[in-house]
This record gives C-alpha cells, sequence and structure tokens, in this order.
C-alpha cells in the first residue's frame, strides 16, 4: 500500500496531530479527499513505524486517550481519522492507507474480513456502546415518546443510518416503538454521529440520537440525556477493531489493538459509558 499517495476521507482528526479543519459538505454521499503524506510519513526518532487508525466518529473521546497513552509507552505517533463506521469501510475499499480501523459496529469488519481487507486473527471485540437520546430543552417530559409527541420538538438529528451505526439503531428504535411515521419529517441527518450531536449543541435540532461517550466526552452546556433507551436500541453495537491486510505497519497495529485490553482498558471504557466486551470475533462471521 502505497502510504505517500493515497488519499481518504476526513471528517475530524485528532487535535493532537494535523492542524485542518474540514467543512462537512453536500450529502452523506459527498467525499472529502484529503493527502496525508506527511501524516503517514514516520517522524524522526520514532522506534516503530507510524499509525494511521480509523476510528468511528462515537469512539474518538476515548481512542484519542488511547492514542496518547500508547504514544506515551511505545514511542509511536498514531493519527486518528474519524468518519462513520461505514465511511471509513468504504475508504478502505478505495485503498486509503489505513493501518486499522475501529469500527463502531462488528459487521463493518466482518465484511472487511471477509473481503480479505482486514487481517482475520486481528478482529476483537472490544466493548459495547449504548445510544442515547438528547435534548436541549427544559421540558417536563423525559422519555422520549412523551417529549417527540408533545409539539416542542421541531427537528430530530440522527446519523446517516445508511453509514454510521448509532443512525440506524436509532432509526430502527423509532420504527421498533411506533415514533418513526410521526417524526420521519422531522428528522435530519449527519454524516457521523459528531454531526449529529452538533446539531442538538447548536440548537438546529431539539432531540438527537447519539453514543453516551460523546454526551459525557462533550462540555456543552445545556444538554441532558433523556430517560435510558430499553437496551435491545443499542443492540449490535460492538466496537471492534481490525488490522488491514496492506500494513505496513501491521504488528504496531496489534499491538495497539492489544493496548485497548486489559485493566487499565476496562476503566477507560467504562468512564467514557462504554461496557468492555473483550472477546476475538471470527472476521468470517
Amino acid at each position: 500500500m502505497n502510504r505517500s499517495s493515497a488519499a481518504l476521507t476526513v471528517y475530524a482528526l485528532s487535535p493532537r496531530r494535523i492542524p485542518t479543519t474540514l467543512g462537512l459538505i453536500g450529502s452523506a454521499t459527498t467525499l472529502l479527499l484529503v493527502l496525508l503524506s506527511a501524516a503517514c510519513a514516520p517522524s524522526q526518532g520514532e522506534s516503530q513505524p507510524a499509525l494511521l487508525v480509523g476510528v468511528a466518529a462515537s469512539i474518538q473521546p476515548v481512542a484519542e486517550e488511547f492514542a496518547a497513552r500508547f504514544e506515551s509507552e511505545h514511542g509511536t505517533s498514531v493519527t486518528l481519522v474519524t468518519g462513520a463506521s461505514g465511511t471509513l469501510a468504504e475508504q478502505l475499499r478505495q485503498g486509503a492507507p489505513l493501518d486499522l480501523i475501529v469500527s463502531a459496529d462488528s459487521r463493518y469488519t466482518s465484511a472487511l474480513t471477509d473481503d480479505g481487507l482486514l487481517d482475520p486473527a486481528s478482529t476483537t471485540v472490544l466493548s459495547t456502546g449504548e445510544l442515547v437520546a438528547i435534548t436541549n430543552l427544559d421540558y417536563h417530559a423525559d422519555d422520549v415518546a412523551s417529549l417527540l409527541r408533545s409539539g416542542a420538538v421541531r427537528q430530530i438529528a440522527l446519523a446517516n443510518p445508511d453509514i454510521a451505526p448509532y443512525g440506524e439503531a436509532a432509526k430502527r428504535y423509532l420504527r421498533d416503538t411506533d415514533l418513526w411515521e410521526e417524526s420521519a419529517e422531522r428528522i435530519v441527518y449527519g454524516e457521523n454521529v459528531a454531526h449529529a450531536f452538533q446539531f442538538v449543541t447548536s440548537g438546529n435540532a431539539e432531540v438527537g440520537f447519539v453514543p453516551r461517550s460523546l454526551l459525557i466526552a462533550s462540555d456543552a452546556r445545556g444538554i441532558r440525556a433523556l430517560t435510558p433507551l430499553p437496551p435491545e436500541a443499542s443492540a449490535g453495537l460492538q466496537v471492534t477493531a481490525g488490522v488491514s491486510s496492506g500494513s505496513s505497519a501491521a504488528e504496531t497495529a496489534k499491538r495497539f489493538i492489544a493496548s485497548m485490553l486489559g485493566a487499565q482498558a476496562i476503566e477507560t471504557w467504562e468512564r467514557f459509558g462504554y461496557a468492555p466486551q473483550l472477546d476475538k470475533v471470527d472476521g468470517g462471521e
């Protein structure tokens, strides 16, 4: 894989790395192409190859902590490229030089493994996320159904369900609770969960469906979680990592995955609202 010339979509980058701000442009299928040759090249004095890690937007807050810890302990640079799980998977299919992917849904890593793009021996379930409904309204109703039917909600923010697992989970929840038909015309879609979260924090939507991790990591004022959704609303939201079959830093990438396991890692996952689930998964499933 030619790391110096490949291009990939970047929706957000770790602030520790590339000081570039990219707006979200157009529809969910719009691709923002950015050359990352400088980010992919190892820095002077590094003992291991630099890593380029594709991370689902829902996982960015916890991934940034893992990346900083890994750099400190292993002396290698880690660049995080964040976006919807489906977008990252598509970029890997198009030849993006990602060393590994950390997806919010194990189906994406399984499909990539089936296509020979991820090393099946490396795919690992790390934790399970939680879908939450949030609001910026100071309203007496705390359950989602009552609030959505109150007339106070003009817009409802979801990540694009075609490429974002949390968006898909939110759409499924609304269908399962017979709220979809009355809500569909009020839904605004973000390219990923970070974008959907921004709709609520900016006041462009009154209710949003996002990962609990983003709410925990946010310092936005006036945003609160509604009554917890039933466990089945978060079904399938397994954080799963896998090493790219074409990575030139495969061993380092495997060590990065290993760094997201263990007692210290469990504390980090739990602090960001995840339920650690440290089982290997069969990439062929």
